[in-house]
């Protein structure tokens, strides 16, 4: 059935320490293609920089390139959300079912397409992908602007553009091995994990800036503007993300079964690696946690810390923030010296015992400011749990970037580079399926338990996750 070569499923020989040895000397890329880091200098026609470190791959034209063009569309795709938000809220009134189903719109196609959307990425050219994509989000913006009067429209163009955007992510984690050295991974992922989570604030805040200054049709033309730019950078990058696998034409049965044939392979590719498969599920955590976190946080800040002022939630999430940034600068410039693996599970056993520490908040400041009171020293109990939150909120922050970079790394070294396209879409799948039931049981269980207590499960689920990946090992 099948009229193109038949990809090995073989597995890319795991380096000794995670790539401790048998690395290339810094003067010269690698001889030959070891399916986890492409002879770039045939491709890419120029010499990546060398050495470790942020400097090295931000002097990289092509990595610049991808990574510009991350945070603009990333920028913009949050925007829009929010400007969705708004316009749907306006048609019905403040309907939580219909601001409901704009989410709805956005996550469906991800648990239905985003594991098709691996075998295309890795068929076709993956710069082909991502200029498309960015293109294909300016003009379904465009039709925002001329239907933003019709709730039925806007859901349909939402679910369109959702669907539409599935390879990009695939692409995109695709297209960073090609670009940097093998060495240099772990520092570009931790920019790219650094800048997408940034991304989602920046996104949140250009919309309504945008709002005010100059109304809804202002901002979506803006919004056109960062797309188009996205997508007219990314005609920078080098030759090695050009290249696609001719397939033969065929019949719409014959293309089906291809599809489920690489579909197939690529699960048969995880299933055969078990460090990849546990890289996946690890990955998949993460996301999982930060939305339930997400949920929880405002009866938590509400009914635990007794916030009742708006801005002091930035001492609660700022702490977090600057934990991200100083994990994900210690990775840029060390890690590739740490075992990423061991990293991750440390990593993963101390986030849990920090979550098990934020549910208990009230005790712990309790039990440290007591010495203090003893000798006349009293502080309001809100900022004295505040001042408590802000080291856990720190160190949870760091605990983050050292899981979600090092992963992503394993995932995208693991991955050889025919099927890596349907591991990182496959990731995607994953994500959102293991994302979804507990989203849907959290509010039960804290009903039941309370935001303590189901902050406290939190933390005892992830350390058995954690106890999972030491087995693993």
């Amino acid at each position: 059935m099948s009229s193109y070569p038949e990809p090995s499923l073989e597995q890319p020989e795991a380096e000794e320490q995670d790539g401790q040895q048998n690395r290339p000397e810094a003067q010269e890329l690698p001889p030959a293609h070891t399916g986890v880091h492409p002879p770039l200098i045939e491709h890419v026609g120029l010499l990546i920089p060398e050495g470790q470190g942020f400097g090295s791959v931000l002097r990289n034209r092509s990595f610049l390139a991808l990574w510009a063009a991350q945070i603009t569309s990333q920028s913009a795709q949050n925007s829009v959300w929010y400007v969705l938000i708004i316009l749907i809220a306006n048609l019905t009134g403040g309907n939580v079912l219909g601001v409901g189903g704009i989410i709805v719109m956005v996550q469906l196609p991800t648990v239905l397409f985003s594991s098709v959307s691996g075998v295309l990425v890795d068929r076709v050219s993956k710069q082909s992908v991502l200029i498309g994509t960015n293109f294909i989000r300016a003009a379904a913006v465009v039709g925002y602007l001329f239907f933003q009067g019709s709730g039925e429209a806007l859901y349909l163009i939402t679910f369109f553009v959702a669907v539409i955007s599935q390879p990009f992510q695939p692409a995109e984690g695709s297209t960073i091995p090609l670009i940097v050295r093998k060495e240099q991974l772990i520092t570009a992922n931790s920019l790219f994990q650094g800048t997408a989570m940034a991304s989602q604030l920046s996104g949140f805040v250009l919309a309504p800036i945008l709002l005010n200054f100059g109304g809804t049709d202002f901002t979506l033309f803006f919004l056109i503007g960062l797309f188009s730019f996205a997508g007219l950078i990314l005609f920078l990058l080098p030759p090695a993300t050009r290249r696609r696998t001719v397939v033969a034409h065929s019949g719409f049965l014959d293309a089906a079964g291809k599809v489920w044939h690489d579909l197939a392979e690529g699960a048969r590719f995880i299933l055969a690696d078990r460090k990849l498969l546990m890289a996946l599920v690890q990955i998949s955590f993460a996301p999982a946690l930060l939305l339930i976190l997400a949920e929880i946080a405002p009866g938590f800040v509400r009914s635990v810390l007794h916030i009742t002022n708006a801005n002091s939630m930035f001492f609660v999430l700022a702490p977090a923030g600057l934990g991200l940034g100083v994990g994900l600068f210690i990775l840029g410039h060390w890690g590739e010296r740490l075992r990423k693996d061991r990293l991750v599970v440390v990593a993963l056993l101390a986030l849990s015992v920090t979550i098990l520490g934020l549910a208990d908040v009230p005790s712990l400041s309790h039990e440290f400011w007591l010495p203090f009171t003893l000798v006349g020293l009293r502080l309001p109990p809100d900022v004295a749990m505040i001042l408590i939150m802000m080291p856990i909120s720190l160190l949870a922050g760091m605990e983050v970037s050292f899981i979600n970079a090092p992963i992503q790394t394993i995932v995208q070294e693991r991955a050889s580079e025919r099927v890596r396209g349907r591991v990182l879409a496959m990731q995607q799948t994953l994500q959102s399926a293991i994302a979804i039931p507990p989203l849907l049981a959290i509010g039960a269980i804290t009903t039941a338990v309370g935001v303590q207590g189901a902050l406290g499960l939190v933390g005892v689920l992830l350390f058995m996750v954690a106890l999972a990946s030491v087995y693993s090992m």
